[in-house]
């Protein structure tokens, strides 16, 4: 999932992270002496909070998205008291969204910054040309929440708040739509004036969903954001980074062929598959940090990370309120020793088949089934899965991985548990279990085998005993028994 430089020490070198909800943390092997004090601390975290929150906005669309938000009455719907006027309509706000909408797809800037005014009117340009730059298609502008009803008793002055969501679907990279969510004042003078758009931000999170903002994203952050498009990858920095981001990018490429190749030529019918990736390289901390981030929180030791992108508007099902996933969005540090060591190439691959694999299987979670032990996706499997992928074009590097990951550790026979700071006593040791239960199973079921296991576990984790089965013809206690000593055979 996250992908660090390790606190120092053989036998705690190499921690991966652990799981949030399958976010795709990640971290990388033991770094160069000379760079053995890198990244300081672990990682601990809280699976499912955002799962089950999600699905009461996300299960509704159109104007049932807008009052399961806490959206109220909207403008005009119930007008206030006898002596109040309606300033602001609600024809007028669909109008700002709509306007927004059609201008940004039609790349008319003027139009799109019309009701933008002051900072943010500044700060809309650099966003337009910035999401100019992007292959979208789908993109558009929602309301979520709507705070104030745009009546005033003197007739003037009307101010109100939306939390909007800037729906988008990028070609070849997200399989259904997702969203960022913006919080956009509003206001007009008098009856007779032009409503004014005054500041924009990100939403404090609609309905307390704060998790599900994903705001900023680099178009937001980057003034000039320096785009590569290539064939199954979308590599992004901002413009001063443009001679990095170009160095970096053909390995991010490459990473993602090989990927694609090989979740290829071992699945033959999975649905939702991503044909691509976008990948976002900041060699800033406090920038690295904020992307997709909106309260800013920086664990201190990764390097990047795969975040999963809710689907806007599925499981409108009454009998069937899912969560899906559109796609993922890849952030790396490109500060840490993974990109300005010696080894630089050896570790920006590795770290992007990482990741990569997390983005890839993203679209299959469901996002159901909470946070239960038995129920969830299996942390080993999640983080299995994406070292197997990377180590599967480097036998040897997984080899390492393994010796520094369980160097000194007191192995228990059991399979790590969904808090990797939990089993063993560190994250490193968790990430070479997981990895060699992977291993295992493609050595024992064949490969073929091991991506079927992956994929219906994402999609259907409670079955885990039959998944294994299948794939090795073993039930979960017998897979940890015959595990536990290829393991033993692994580390002597």
């Amino acid at each position: 999932m996250s992908y660090s430089t390790p606190p120092g020490g053989p036998g705690n070198a190499g921690p991966y992270g652990a799981p949030v909800q399958q976010k795709g943390w990640y971290a990388p092997p033991p770094p160069p002496p000379h760079n053995s004090g890198e990244g300081k601390g672990l990682k601990r975290v809280v699976i499912g909070l955002l799962v089950l929150a999600v699905v009461a906005v996300f299960g509704v669309g159109g104007l049932a998205l807008y009052k399961a938000a806490g959206g109220g009455s909207l403008p005009g719907a119930q007008g206030g008291g006898d002596e109040e006027q309606q300033i602001l309509s609600s024809d007028e706000i669909s109008t700002l969204l709509n306007g927004r909408t059609n201008a940004l797809k039609s790349g008319d800037e003027d139009e799109f910054l019309k009701p933008f005014v002051g900072a943010a009117k500044d700060k809309q340009r650099e966003i337009f040309r910035n999401l100019r730059k992007i292959p979208f298609a789908e993109s558009k502008y929602m309301v979520l929440k709507q705070t104030g009803d745009g009546s005033d008793e003197w007739g003037s002055d009307v101010r109100l708040t939306l939390d909007v969501a800037f729906v988008h679907q990028i070609k070849g990279i997200d399989v259904r739509p997702v969203s960022e969510w913006y919080r956009w004042t509003v206001e007009k003078e008098s009856e007779s004036a032009e409503p004014r758009i005054s500041e924009v931000g990100g939403s404090p999170g609609a309905a307390a969903l704060a998790n599900a903002v994903f705001y900023p994203a680099p178009w937001d952050l980057y003034d000039d954001m320096y785009v590569k498009r290539q064939a199954h990858t979308i590599t992004i920095s901002a413009k001063k980074n443009a001679v990095d981001a170009d160095r970096f990018a053909p390995i991010v490429e490459e990473s993602a062929k090989k990927d694609l190749g090989l979740w290829g030529a071992n699945t033959s019918s999975v649905p939702n598959t991503p044909e691509g990736f976008l990948v976002v390289l900041e060699p800033d901390r406090k920038t690295y940090t904020k992307l997709y981030n909106n309260d800013g929180h920086d664990l201190g030791w990764d390097a990047g990370e795969s975040v999963p992108m809710p689907a806007f508007n599925v499981g409108n099902s009454s009998d069937d309120h899912r969560l899906e996933y559109g796609g993922a969005r890849i952030k790396m540090d490109s500060s840490t020793s993974r990109f300005t060591s010696s080894a630089w190439q050896a570790g920006v691959g590795d770290i992007s088949r990482h990741e990569i694999a997390h983005a890839l299987i993203q679209p299959q979670d469901p996002g159901a089934y909470g946070n239960d032990e038995k129920t969830s996706i299996r942390a080993w499997v999640v983080e299995g899965f994406a070292e197997y992928v990377s180590h599967r074009f480097d036998r040897a590097q997984g080899d390492e991985r393994v010796r520094g990951g369980l160097a000194g550790e007191e192995f228990s026979g059991q399979l790590p548990g969904q808090d990797f700071e939990a089993e063993y006593s560190s994250v490193s040791a968790n990430y070479a279990l997981s990895y060699l239960a992977m291993r295992f199973l493609a050595e024992k079921g064949g490969e073929e085998a091991l991506f079927d296991f992956v994929a219906d576990h994402y999609r259907t984790p409670t079955n885990l005993d039959q998944q294994l089965q299948k794939a090795v013809g073993m039930n979960e206690s017998e897979f940890e028994t015959e595990w536990a000593q290829y393991v033993r055979s692994n580390i002597r």
